[in-house]
């Protein structure tokens, strides 16, 4: 007799209970569902309709603990999200949480003991399946992240297998290749295991939403993203694929973490995956630090902040003359220092720092001898221009480091 499928045990089940049944991963990913018996809400059609986690519905549900339940229990209603009462029964083998059977169960019409029992032994059933017939994407993304593991590697005998055996893989020897990094500050005491496993889900949400080849590698507060494409996406593009694996794995945390995410200067080959990982480490560290270049940054963006950021601390101190950072100390309220890097990023124009700060010119002329007096320095000359400006942009980083 074959064994039934994971979708044949939901429908026979709800078939039974009649009541509407699904099946989801730990990411609140749909398996399986049932048909609707009347008692869908609006939670339950969105979720089918998406495929993917609702993100509201995803932190509702875990917020309650369900990845460390052993045993079946409740996840109550949420009206707002369109969410009615949940008997929620965890399907585990082992300490493996492989998924959640999931039945609407109303306080006014709640499951009897003898449905309990067939949803309990359905669950089990379900484990059976799920334990023989790891689901391909599982084996798909390991194979994945292996792959882009090896293509990043320090050792050049690693990086050239990872290349000779590119067949089949995501990342194939003619793709163009975007590597991006994303980074997650958590906002709190934010349990590490709960945020390592909310951002996983968000970032296999963003691979089944996308056209590109997505695999990531995520460890500690850092997941790196390669995005393989037959063709070269335009910056434009690669800046709209970025915002879109920022906002699925953003969605889920909420409010528990900020997140950031750097780009390349632009796609590369198969073999150049470190050199572009580097610059998306630094673009997304500096839209980390400034807020400025938040919650997307390029690597062509951030300019000479990618050179100091590269630098130990007190190293990057030395870059800021004695001068400027005396004019600093001296400015609480920071208008010298907006005067100042308004001059500079106009290159030393008159006219354009004027209008930059809407300023008179000769108020400007004013504000500009005192910070010359207060340097030390003739800003008329472009070496020391040079100086003060690379020294503004490096007490900016260090101010931010220290906050």
């Amino acid at each position: 007799m074959p064994t039934p499928t994971l979708q044949e045990l939901a429908d026979r089940l709800a078939g039974r209970l009649r009541r509407s049944v699904t099946v989801v991963d730990p990411e609140i990913r749909i398996l399986c569902a049932s048909a609707h018996f009347g008692d869908e809400d609006e939670a339950r059609v969105r979720a089918i309709l998406q495929r993917v986690a609702v993100p509201e519905v995803y932190r509702h549900i875990h917020s309650h603990g369900v990845r460390r339940w052993t045993t079946a229990g409740h996840v109550p209603a949420a009206r707002e999200l369109g969410f009615k009462r949940r008997l929620v029964i965890p399907i585990r083998r082992g300490a493996n949480l492989l998924a959640l059977l999931m039945i609407i169960d109303e306080p006014d019409d709640e499951l009897g003991t003898a449905e309990l029992d067939a949803a309990t032994r359905a669950a089990s059933l379900m484990g059976e399946v799920l334990d023989r017939e790891p689901p391909d994407a599982q084996r798909r993304r390991g194979r994945s992240a292996e792959q882009l593991a090896a293509l990043l590697s320090d050792h050049d005998v690693t990086r050239e297998a990872a290349l000779q055996n590119a067949g089949g893989a995501p990342i194939g020897p003619g793709d163009h290749v975007l590597v991006l990094t994303l980074l997650v500050r958590p906002s709190g005491a934010t349990n590490p295991d709960q945020l390592s496993l909310t951002v996983e889900a968000g970032l296999r949400n963003a691979e089944l939403g996308e056209a590109a080849r997505l695999a990531h590698i995520f460890a500690g507060q850092a997941a790196t993203i390669s995005a393989a494409t037959d063709a070269a996406p335009t910056p434009e593009e690669a800046d709209a694929l970025g915002r879109r694996v920022l906002r699925a794995v953003g969605s889920l945390l909420g409010d528990t973490a900020t997140t950031v995410i750097g780009l390349p200067a632009g796609p590369v080959g198969p073999s150049e995956l470190r050199r572009a990982r580097r610059q998306s480490s630094l673009a997304a560290e500096a839209a980390m630090l400034l807020p400025r270049f938040r919650p997307a940054a390029a690597f062509t963006d951030v300019g000479a902040f990618s050179v100091l950021l590269r630098m130990p601390r007190e190293e990057l101190a030395e870059v800021v003359p004695d001068g400027l950072g005396r004019l600093l100390d001296d400015d609480p309220r920071g208008v010298l220092r907006e005067t100042l890097d308004a001059y500079l990023s106009t290159g030393g124009s008159i006219p354009g720092t004027a209008e930059r700060l809407r300023l008179h010119r000769t108020s400007l002329y004013y504000r500009l001898r005192q910070i010359e007096a207060r340097l030390g320095m003739d800003l008329h000359d472009g070496e020391a221009r040079q100086v003060v400006h690379l020294g503004l942009k490096a007490a900016e980083l260090l101010d931010a480091l220290r906050r």
